[in-house]
């Protein structure tokens, strides 16, 4: 039987490459999606030459049309559609102060709008379908604590509010909506934020994360597989963490370790 397909947006980024590899392996034909359109053509060779069935579509999720033009493709290619996960974002360290308005609304525009318009079109198709489906979000630890761009982080927690009203009113269809959040991952989108603090950064994971070390892209693909999987067939509604615990350490164990 032909695998499931499954829609990536911001497949050309860390995590979404790492997830799109990891789903061809498990024979997901897929339907990717990013700005750069050399890194998903580069993509899309390495995985066919695996063997994976792959579409992409190269386009800025602030597009209208967008989005309506990812399911139109994964139908058109696949005849169908079965999981989508959102993984286009955009984010840079700003302080309030110092952020124009113009600079939230892009921000919130890719990383909660952009959400809802692939959310909707997917959604139409899985309903229209009428045999269920998997839908997940990629949120942020920032959703919890601002993060370093509070037009960012807001937009995160959108997304979670997203997620818990998608899986109420979409679970009645057999579509599952969840989420993941991860922490610190070593990504280009982090590498290029704080280039000149990356060092800084490995230093404090190693003191302020239970498990000692920044996140990999893999670290999330895996849990975002899972969640696509039968095996996640009675979760929804569901916002997990990836962060190597940094939210449970206690403050005063990172102060006396001197963090």
């Amino acid at each position: 039987m032909a695998g499931p397909v499954t829609l990536v947006t911001g497949a050309s980024g860390g995590i979404g490459g790492a997830l799109a590899a990891m789903l061809a392996q498990q024979g997901h034909r897929l339907v990717l999606s990013g700005l750069d359109q050399s890194g998903l053509d580069a993509l899309a060779r390495d995985l066919a030459a695996q063997g994976a069935s792959v579409a992409t579509l190269a386009g800025d999720v602030r597009e209208r049309d967008l989005a309506q033009a990812c399911v139109d493709l994964a139908v058109e290619r696949f005849g169908r559609l079965d999981h989508l996960v959102t993984g286009a974002g955009a984010s840079r360290p700003v302080p309030l102060v110092e952020m124009e308005d113009d600079e939230w609304d892009r921000l919130v525009d890719i990383n909660l709008s952009a959400v809802f318009r692939i959310s909707k079109a997917a959604a139409r198709q899985m309903v229209g379908q009428g045999e269920g489906g998997s839908i997940v979000h990629i949120s942020s630890i920032a959703h919890a604590n601002g993060g370093a761009n509070l037009a960012y982080g807001s937009a995160k927690g959108g997304v979670a509010t997203l997620t818990y009203g998608m899986a109420q009113q979409l679970g009645p269809h057999g579509i599952r909506v969840n989420a993941v959040a991860p922490g610190i991952i070593d990504t280009p989108m982090v590498r290029g934020g704080f280039a000149q603090q990356f060092d800084a950064l490995v230093a404090g994971a190693a003191v302020r994360t239970p498990l000692g070390r920044l996140g990999r892209p893999e670290d999330v693909a895996a849990v975002i597989a899972f969640l696509l999987s039968p095996s996640a067939a009675f979760v929804t509604g569901a916002l997990i963490p990836i962060t190597g615990g940094i939210e449970i350490l206690s403050p005063i164990s990172t102060i006396a370790k001197g963090a």
